[in-house]
Formats: structure tokens, C-alpha cells, sequence
């Protein structure tokens, strides 16, 4: 149940209703009133505008990064405004709601609770700690200057909204969306509670000698002279910042933007049904249609007269959306879209391959049927004829070793696999698969022994093979090749590579013990069994067409010996007081992606303990 909202404020629901007609006329900028002269000792004025540039953004990024602590000092959150201010040029919007609605705070309070995180046992306490804890973070970020309490909570509404743009160029993509110039739309949004305290806070923030302050349509714009492309408004609702013309139009729009008209957009929306912390949707295959316009125009005669983009273009889907919210354990996300067309549909089903992981593995990423997923993307670019010549050339050198399928046609379920040695001193890993047809799988991998050892008979590599419980396992040993220092190798390690192959398994990776810990797991001794993985597998579904496990506890236990031995005693003893406390919580985080007829549905989660 959730409480009545104010009428002029803009729901999910209002954005995929019929817009409103008659737009107000944008206004021409009145006089230019200065704002404050720069500080006794401001450098130049190249510098000053991308240190007020940088305070806001970085405001906004603190703001974004710290949703899990700001979330508790607000009380019941208003409806959803930033999303109404999108123009229909962005490809994607990302929201994250400080004032968490619904159910939301009281999770973040058993989150945190179940978590033991410092300072958060009493729940009375709660609110003093966050305001605390933020207070350090902006006064950190901000050298000092400013306090959450003191200079933004005052005026800050509780929802952030980002929506980004195709950039104007393929080089624009490395200049960032601060760059100079409108080269990379990128539009902030965040609610305001109170104008004239947001008003001072921009004022007062960074130094803003070429900061000029002028009126657009009842808003206040600030605009830098040094950089006119990136300008910031404040109106009675909303803080906006962005390019001059994503701004503007924002502020046109009202709160009524266009972006929530788009049909891809909607649909998006549709499928968000529960109170969330964050929220993003993306126009996925209209933003990398746009992408490919781009490369056909900085590169002609690049994609004309070939079909490789539409091809590429037929099997994304789109649009997807994510939400983020929390439970009593875990931040949780939900991602759902159309599934991606690539010819080939794989089933939800149990991994054929967690019964072949060590127990203690610390990394796992699965995915289903990779040899005929893959023969199926490269089938609808093979039926090309502008690709022939590639893959001519293609085939030609993979036939040296047997051909495509000789090399690919016989992978199954394939993962990628990280798992420590029994003693925990090295940490091995590499691809672990479920051979569809193991006689093929040992055939590639004699051709390729056969090859190495004759190519590396001469560079110092050795190739020698061991038997492991039946099982041959294949070393490449690189200790003796001129470069190899195997003394500058942290203790344990070597210089080797290794792989078997058997009915069940094939492993390639690093190293020979690794190789071998995959060929011992079996039942009773694999993930498969372990009772606190199929716990979190259980929790985002063990029937699933792809899975990933990040064992986040074991791996700060593998890594915390490490440092402490690398890093000064005082350096070591604050880690252990000031940073420690708040990761020791963190436990896993476990993610599946399901099929649901045409629709793919992923959820993930990141636990405490």
C-alpha cells in the first residue's frame, strides 16, 4: 500500500500514459548576473570552471555511491520525478531512490542489521550513524568544504536520475561525459526539496569566477564560460545538469519528457513491478544502431554494402531493465528483456558441470551450450557473402587442427573456474567443460600436444605428461624459455600450463595442481555439494541457462595474508580498524539467467552474513 502522492507529481505509470500537448515556447537568456568572484589565490580561469565542473559531478557520484547509507535518513519517499525530465534523446536512464520507497527502507535497515556492519546493531541509532558516516564521506570528497547535513541534505529531494545520449563521435567516447563540449549527452537529475538552499549550495561550491547565472524559463541556469557546452539549472523540483540543449529542454518539458513516450522505453517499464533502490533501462539495439551509424560515418565504406550491423543488430534485443532493491540479507537485482536471437535456444537446467569444480572454488561462470551457441552466431555471418573471404581464411587455419567443429563443435556447458590449492598457498584456475563428445575433445587436444612439443622443442618450452587416478594430465613447463624468471614467481607458483581431458571433463588452465583438483571433485567433494552454495544458487534459480558465483568472503581471506606481508604495520593496523569491519560482512554474490518463452529473466544477489 503506498501513500496518496501530490497530483503534480510524475509516476512510472503517468510516463506511459498519452503526453501532454503545448509545450512552453522556450525563453531567450535574460541579462547575465555574475555569481561570486573567485577566491584570494584561484589559479587561472581554464582551471577554476573544471574544479566547479568536478565538485558537482563529484557530489553527485559520492551521492550515487553511497545510496546504501543516505537511504535511512529520509522518511516515506514521494513519487518518481527524474524520469519526467528525459528528453527522447537518451538511450539509457539509471535512478537511484535515496528515498527508498515501499518496502525499501525498512530492508536497507535489516540489510544493514543482518550484515553487523559497524554501528548498525541498534536500530534506534540508525539514522545518527548514516548522517555521521555520510557527513565523512562529503567531507572527504569535498577537502573539507562541506557536510551531507550541513550543505546538501538541506536541499537534496532523495531521487537521483542519469540519462545518457549517443555521443557525437566515436572519439567523444573516450572524452568522457565532462568532456568540453555536448560531444557525449549526459543529463543529471536530482529532486530539490528546497530552491534557495540548493541555490547556495551551487554558489558556493568550487570556484565560479566564470561562472555566469542567468534565468530560462523560471529556472536559474549557471553556465560556465570556459565551458558553455555544460550548464546546470534549479527550479522549484529539480536540480538539472547536462548539455546546454538537454537542460533547456528539460526544463521546457515540465517534468512531462519525452523519454518515457518511447516504446522501447515503456516496455521496459512494464516489466518493473516492485519497490526498487535503483532502476535502469536501456534502448539497447537502438543505442548500438546509433553506434554503428557512427562508425559507418567516421570510417566510409566501412558497413556499406555489407549486412554485418543489421545481422549483429537482428539478434540483440531491444530493450532490458534492472532494478536493484533490498532484502533482509542481500541487495538483489532483477534484469528482464528479450532474448537474445542467435539462432540457438538453450534450456533451463543444472549446470552438467558444478559436480566437476572443487568445493572450494572462489569464481564460477557458466554458461549452457557453448559449442552450438557458438556454431550459431558464426552460422548467421558465414551465410554472408562479404564474410567468405574472412572465412576462408578462417577455416584454412583451423584446419591445421582439425577444422571449426574439431575445435569447438564438441563444448558443452563450459565454466570459467577459480579455486585455491588445498593448503590455500596458489590460487589456479581456467576453463572447465562438459565434453559433448569426449572422443573429440581428446583427439584436439593430442593435435595440439603433438604441435607444441615439436614448435617448443627448441625455445626451451617441455611438455611432459602425468597420470592423475587414470586420467592423463598434459604440463607445459616455460621455466627453462629465455624472459622466464620462475625465481621472480611468488612462492608456490610456476611457469606452466596444463590440461586433461576424460568422459566427463575436459580442464584447461593454470596450473597442474588446479588441472588436477577438478579431475578429484566429484561427489561429495564438489560445489555441487556444498550446502552454502546451493543455498545462494537456489536463491536466483539452479535451473538456468547461465550462472556466476564470487565467493567474496573466501577470497578477502586469501588476499588479507597477502597484504598484510606486503604493506607497513600501520598501513596494515588501519585496514584492520577502518576497513575491515565493513567488508568482513559482505559474503557472496550468486547471479542466474532464465528463459521465460521469448523473454530472458536474470536476478543476482549480493549477500551479508
Amino acid at each position: 500500500m503506498t501513500e496518496p502522492r501530490p497530483p503534480e507529481e510524475t509516476t512510472i505509470e503517468d510516463l506511459g500514459a498519452t503526453p501532454t500537448t503545448g509545450a512552453p515556447t522556450p525563453n531567450q537568456l535574460s541579462g547575465q548576473v555574475p555569481v561570486s568572484a573567485t577566491p584570494a589565490g584561484t589559479s587561472g580561469s581554464g582551471r577554476a570552471p573544471l574544479r566547479w565542473v568536478l565538485a558537482i559531478a563529484g557530489i553527485v557520484v559520492v551521492l550515487a555511491a553511497t545510496a546504501i547509507i543516505v537511504s535511512l535518513a529520509g522518511a516515506r519517499p514521494p513519487s518518481s520525478v527524474a524520469l519526467g525530465y528525459m528528453p527522447a534523446s537518451m538511450y539509457s536512464y539509471t535512478e537511484a531512490r535515496f528515498d527508498l520507497p515501499g518496502d525499501q527502507q525498512q530492508k536497507l535497515a535489516a540489510f544493514l542489521h543482518n550484515g553487523e556492519f559497524p554501528g548498525f546493531a541498534d536500530q534506534a541509532q540508525i539514522n545518527p550513524k548514516v548522517e555521521d558516516v555520510y557527513d565523512r564521506i562529503v567531507r572527504w570528497v569535498t577537502e573539507g568544504k562541506q557536510t551531507y547535513t550541513g550543505n546538501i541534505q538541506p536541499w537534496f529531494g532523495g531521487q537521483i536520475g542519469i540519462g545518457q545520449g549517443l555521443p557525437s563521435s566515436l572519439g567523444a567516447l573516450a572524452g568522457g561525459p565532462l568532456a568540453k563540449g555536448p560531444n557525449q549527452p549526459i543529463l543529471i537529475v536530482a529532486t530539490v526539496t528546497n530552491r534557495a538552499k540548493a541555490l547556495d549550495w551551487v554558489s558556493s561550491t568550487g570556484d565560479v569566477a566564470s561562472l555566469n547565472r542567468t534565468t530560462y524559463s523560471g529556472a536559474d541556469l549557471f553556465q560556465n564560460a570556459d565551458r558553455p557546452g555544460f550548464v546546470l539549472a534549479v527550479t522549484d523540483k529539480v536540480l538539472l545538469a547536462g548539455s546546454e540543449g538537454d537542460v533547456k529542454a528539460a526544463v521546457d518539458s515540465g517534468g512531462n519528457g519525452a523519454l518515457g513516450q518511447d516504446p522501447d522505453i515503456k516496455a521496459a517499464l512494464a516489466t518493473v513491478d516492485r519497490d526498487y533502490a535503483v532502476m535502469s533501462v536501456t534502448r539497447t539495439k537502438a543505442y548500438l544502431g546509433g553506434l554503428a551509424k557512427l562508425i559507418a560515418s567516421a570510417s566510409p565504406g566501412t558497413l556499406e554494402g555489407t549486412q554485418i550491423d543489421e545481422t549483429l543488430l537482428a539478434m540483440i534485443p531491444p530493450w532490458t531493465a534492472t532494478i536493484g532493491r533490498f532484502e533482509d540479507d542481500a541487495l538483489v537485482t532483477t534484469s528482464t528483456g528479450p532474448a537474445w536471437d542467435i539462432g540457438y535456444e538453450a534450456k533451463n537446467e543444472p549446470s552438467d558441470l558444478l559436480g566437476h569444480v572443487p568445493a572450494n572454488t572462489v569464481a564460477y561462470v557458466d554458461t549452457h551450450d557453448v559449442g552450438p551457441s557458438l556454431t550459431a552466431v558464426i552460422a548467421r555471418f558465414r551465410a554472408l557473402p562479404e564474410t567468405k573471404p574472412f572465412f576462408d581464411q578462417f577455416d584454412q587455419t583451423l584446419s591445421i587442427i582439425g577444422g571449426f567443429d574439431s575445435v569447438f563443435g564438441w563444448w558443452g556447458d563450459t565454466a570459467f573456474v577459480v579455486a585455491p590449492s588445498q593448503d590455500g598457498t596458489t590460487i589456479g584456475g581456467g576453463l572447465v567443460i562438459k565434453p559433448r563428445d569426449a572422443a573429440a575433445a581428446d583427439r584436439l587436444l593430442t593435435t595440439i600436444r603433438g604441435f607444441v612439443a615439436i614448435g617448443g622443442a627448441n625455445s626451451g618450452m617441455t611438455v611432459r605428461d602425468e597420470d592423475h587416478n587414470g586420467t592423463k594430465i598434459t604440463i607445459l613447463d616455460f621455466s627453462a624459455m629465455s624472459g622466464i624468471d620462475s625465481a621472480g614467481l611468488p612462492p608456490g607458483y610456476k611457469a606452466e600450463f596444463a590440461w586433461a581431458t576424460n568422459a566427463d571433463v575436459t580442464v584447461l588452465g593454470y596450473g597442474r595442481d588446479f588441472v588436477a583438483s577438478v579431475l578429484d571433485a566429484g561427489p561429495g567433494h564438489s560445489l555441487a555439494d556444498d550446502a552454502r552454495f546451493k543455498a545462494l544458487l537456489d536463491r536466483v534459480g539452479a535451473e538456468n541457462i547461465t550462472a556466476s558465483f564470487v565467493d567474496l568472503a573466501a577470497i578477502r581471506r586469501l588476499i588479507e595474508p597477502l597484504a598484510q606481508s606486503a604493506i607497513p604495520a600501520d598501513k596494515w593496523a588501519f585496514y584492520e580498524k577502518e576497513v575491515q569491519p565493513y567488508l568482513a560482512p559482505f559474503d557472496a554474490i550468486v547471479q542466474a539467467t532464465r528463459k521465460d518463452g521469448s523473454v530472458d529473466h536474470s536476478t543476482g544477489a549480493l549477500t551479508v552474513h
